[in-house]
């Protein structure tokens, strides 16, 4: 792991490490969850189900809220949250179409796609960060 990241902080490090974690779970549980038959539990299971899936998600926006809070340079601070923000938006775009496809096709299919936003939304970050920083030499 400090062969890839040798350039990285201690705090950028472990915050990678942290978010890497929660995508895997958030990953995990977006491919085991909509496998789940319907009206196969109660509707109080499937709430605490719905709860489960959007741990993950809140832990990435803490972890990333620590980061920015712990982030001495203003410049790297300044690049993450215009990468959260290329991410953010790509994700509501996605979630734009695809809501109009279910609303005006009824695919039963589509839904599924939509438990992956968060790596949807990491990833567009990481890419756009990396952009940033390569444009910005």
């Amino acid at each position: 792991m400090r062969i890839c990241n040798r350039n990285l902080t201690a705090l950028q490090r472990r915050t990678m490490q942290l978010i890497g974690a929660m995508m895997a779970i958030c990953g995990g549980l977006g491919g085991i969850l909509p496998k789940i038959e319907r009206s196969h539990f109660s509707t109080l299971t499937y709430c605490v189900i719905a709860l489960l899936a959007i741990t993950p998600i809140i832990g990435v926006m803490i972890v990333i809220a620590r980061y920015l809070a712990a982030e001495k340079d203003e410049y790297l601070r300044h690049l993450v949250v215009q990468s959260i923000l290329w991410g953010f938006g790509l994700v509501m775009v996605i979630d734009t179409f695809l809501g109009y496809i279910i609303v005006g096709y009824n695919s039963p299919h589509v839904p599924a796609l939509t438990a992956f936003n968060l790596e949807i939304f990491l990833i567009t970050a990481a890419i756009a960060l990396r952009i940033q920083l390569w444009r910005n030499r």
